[in-house]
């Protein structure tokens, strides 16, 4: 079932084009990775499926048209934003701000004590959520986004700010929740090495589609070439020999 399909959207500011055209579709369970410089209209992308601007052409969640769906439909679309930064000051606990999302529901305390525990922040219900690090913090407004139970994450860039130690972790913790919640996620990065690894569809964004599908079906060293606007190479993936190469995406400089 798709539980999402893009049709011909395209999104203006002024006389500018952020987005030219897009199409694509995801089914029920899929891990979608969006790629792409910046500037290419990725957030702007999600913000078009989130329905929070406005856009020309068709958006169906859940087979029905985004603008058209009620609160409790969009109930059913977790969200990550890019940037939470500006929460660090608000004085509230991280149970407080999760029960704030989850509302009044029966077993409210029970949802959320599982999904404390599922990503592994039990510890922290008690704490500021200026007390958080980065990646704490991030744990944190992925518990929020879940307590619903939704069918679709949509995550902008949650990787801003995190190391790389981090970074793995997250991507972990991502492919744990897509296989064992068997949700649809979509996801924003500036990472191209973890597509192959974790995604079930890539998105080349560059103000325009310059690729859709199957990772190791669509990217090339051509369909990345024209979307960064430089030289790329892709080096084979192989299980990795102790003193052999192992798949490399290359921007600049050598390796």
């Amino acid at each position: 079932m798709k539980i999402v399909d893009v049709k011909g959207v395209s999104v203006e500011f002024g006389r500018r084009k952020i987005l030219d055209n897009i199409n694509f579709q995801l089914d029920r369970g899929e891990f979608l990775i969006i790629i792409g410089p910046n500037g290419a209209g990725k957030s702007t992308l999600l913000k078009a499926i989130l329905g929070l601007i406005p856009f020309k052409g068709e958006i169906l969640i859940f087979g029905k048209d985004i603008r058209k769906l009620s609160r409790k439909e969009r109930e059913r679309i977790g969200y990550v934003p890019q940037k939470f930064l500006h929460e660090r000051e608000f004085p509230i606990t991280v149970e407080e701000l999760i029960n704030l999302s989850i509302g009044k529901v029966e077993r409210r305390e029970e949802i959320v004590n599982n999904f404390l525990s599922l990503l592994g922040i039990e510890d922290l219900r008690k704490k500021l959520i200026g007390e958080l690090s980065g990646g704490q913090l991030q744990r944190v407004f992925i518990t929020r986004a879940l307590v619903r139970s939704p069918e679709i994450l949509i995550m902008d860039e949650p990787l801003s700010g995190i190391d790389i130690s981090g970074e793995k972790t997250f991507y972990e913790l991502v492919n744990f929740l897509h296989r064992e919640l068997k949700i649809s996620i979509i996801l924003v990065s500036h990472d191209v090495t973890v597509v192959d690894r974790f995604a079930d569809k890539v998105l080349c964004l560059n103000k325009r589609m310059v690729c859709f599908g199957k990772p190791r079906e669509v990217l090339s060293e051509k369909s990345l070439e024209s979307l960064y606007g430089k030289e790329m190479g892709i080096y084979k993936h192989k299980p990795c020999p102790e003193d052999g190469p192992c798949k490399l995406f290359v921007e600049d400089g050598d390796v």
